[in-house]
């Protein structure tokens, strides 16, 4: 009975972060290509379960530190959902 209800909350977990976009499968390279975009390199993502600037109707979200031009670290985060493009925010 334990086992059934442990199997039974993993799958419930697995399914809500799947709804949330956790588990989209494309969004690591739509994220990095829109924080390149902005002329930035050095690109690491994070990604992340709650997207605190980012648009109710977001569902996929990245922290991120990047270098600028001028070789200065940002920080950011990257909002997306599945089907709109992705949003990027710099945020220091």
């Amino acid at each position: 009975m334990r086992r059934m209800i442990l199997v039974l909350a993993a799958a419930s977990a697995a399914l809500s972060l799947g709804g949330c976009g956790y588990f989209y499968p494309f969004a690591d390279n739509r994220a990095r290509a829109a924080v390149e975009a902005m002329n930035l390199g050095q690109v690491k993502l994070q990604r992340t379960v709650m997207g605190l600037s980012c648009s109710k109707s977001d569902k996929i979200f990245y922290k991120f530190t990047a270098v600028n031009v001028q070789g200065q670290k940002i920080h950011g985060v990257v909002c997306m959902s599945y089907l709109k493009g992705a949003t990027v925010r710099i945020t220091g």
